[in-house]
């Protein structure tokens, strides 16, 4: 159904209003309209849950929405162009978004070509103090409200730079972000003195984190030993420590005159 204004014209039909589609409402000033499909420059998408709560929301994006495709493509329209995710409590800058309605799954990013700066995923929960990464793709389900992110590079957490293994990242519901494995923790992003590998993390926020992974010690003499080191964590100065423990009966190298046992 649609509640506004048209003008028809030999050229075609405009107007402007609201358009209601199963359970979403695409708004704009001005829409151009076909007989299989409909656009605007400057639209705003509102995706609602059974009950009629708000599930996705996207502001001021150039639109395309194909009716008998049942698809809809959104472009950004610059900086005031973002996605609002209410059920995990995150918004999203992004440069592309496609809506397939019946399988009820939002694409965020072009899957395909894999290009572009990605899009800037910020979270508003308000102990996460605007955590936030950028993902090239993702994919956000409206049956379960799961936000599965990919191409992700590094996440800035307090002095520390940590980068996914595998660069994907799930966002759960109320901004809870799903345990890393097999990360890398660099430390120190000034000095990027130390770095712990094969690490587990729990991010909880933009300075928070803890984890548990392994360390390489090269002595004095550019020997290597390796530690476990089972409790990383950020202080209250926001700054990382960690604390590992040497094997009883295992002599630990300083350098060629002192050894740690």
């Amino acid at each position: 159904t649609f509640n506004g204004n048209l003008l028809m014209q030999p050229t075609g039909i405009t107007g402007g209003g609201i358009l209601t589609l199963d359970k979403a409402e695409v708004s704009s000033n001005l829409f151009t309209y076909n007989a299989n499909w409909f656009g605007a420059d400057t639209a705003s998408l509102n995706v609602f849950k059974n009950g009629g709560e708000l599930a996705f929301r996207a502001k001021n994006l150039r639109s395309h929405i194909d009716l008998k495709m049942r698809e809809g493509v959104f472009h950004s329209n610059g900086s005031g162009s973002y996605v609002e995710f209410p059920a995990n409590q995150y918004i999203c800058y992004i440069d592309k978004l496609n809506w397939q309605m019946d399988e009820e799954l939002l694409t965020l990013g072009d899957q395909l070509a894999f290009e572009g700066s990605g899009s800037e995923f910020i979270s508003i929960h308000p102990h996460q103090d605007s955590l936030s990464f950028i993902a090239k793709t993702a994919i956000y389900s409206l049956k379960d409200y799961i936000i599965h992110a990919g191409g992700i590079e590094e996440f800035a957490i307090a002095d520390a730079i940590i980068y996914p293994d595998s660069g994907i990242v799930t966002v759960e519901k109320n901004a809870v972000m799903q345990t890393l494995y097999g990360a890398k923790i660099l430390v120190d992003d000034l000095t990027e003195y130390h770095t712990f590998t094969n690490a587990t993390v729990d991010i909880k926020s933009a300075n928070n984190y803890t984890a548990t992974g392994d360390y390489t010690y090269k002595d004095a003499m550019n020997n290597k030993q390796h530690i476990f080191f089972k409790e990383i964590r950020v202080n209250e100065d926001t700054i990382t420590i960690a604390r590992g423990d040497v094997e009883n009966g295992k002599i630990f190298h300083i350098d060629s005159k002192f050894d740690f046992k």
